[in-house]
């Protein structure tokens, strides 16, 4: 599949704390920004305009998916979007490698994006059509607890490269810098 890696996005107990750590550790951070409609306050790290692969730092701060997901599972990573050309043949070739559809992706497909699970994977995938992003990637490594055979559900997204199985702490390389996940979660 022909895609590439848009955002990884993290729900964190504030996106303001979040951020000011990673500003501790050198990284550039956007400012926060409210979305009501989402009920979540954001910050990206990165610039789409010079970088693909960002880092989305979600708070939930009114009742919604993200209200519901941080109150059933706790801060810490909430899905992983990636680009791709041809939307149809993406969820087609996701589905054949054993990615699930989520319900959800009935509404969002006529907004050019659908929702991928599987159980056991500890995240959702954001499938999304648009351009091909040939920018460098600000988050070039992320490690998540699966197993090596798990981990080739990634490669058949085309993230493989990135996505690392782990057997301990699971880390985040932003701009060169190593991090645990924990550390976005505790600010």
């Amino acid at each position: 599949m022909e895609s590439t890696l848009s955002h990884v996005a993290f729900l964190v107990p504030s996106v303001e704390n979040a951020a000011a750590h990673l500003t501790s550790l050198g990284i550039v951070c956007g400012e926060p920004e409210s979305f009501p409609g989402e009920g979540t306050k954001e910050v990206y790290v990165g610039s789409y305009e010079t970088e693909s692969g960002l880092l989305l730092l979600l708070e939930a701060i009114a009742d919604g998916p993200y209200q519901r997901a941080l109150s059933k599972r706790g801060p810490g990573l909430h899905h992983i979007a990636i680009d791709v050309k041809d939307l149809e043949a993406a969820i087609t070739e996701a589905q054949a490698a054993g990615w699930q559809l989520h319900p959800v992706s009935e509404h969002t497909r006529q907004h050019n994006t659908a929702w991928l699970f599987l159980k056991g994977i500890p995240t959702l995938i954001e499938v999304n059509h648009g351009p091909i992003s040939t920018r460098p990637l600000k988050i070039t490594s992320l490690e998540l607890p699966i197993s090596r055979p798990q981990h080739s559900l990634f490669a058949a997204l085309g993230i493989g490269e990135v996505i690392k199985p782990c057997d301990s702490a699971p880390q985040i390389v932003i701009d060169g810098h190593l991090t645990p996940w924990q550390s976005l979660v505790l600010g």
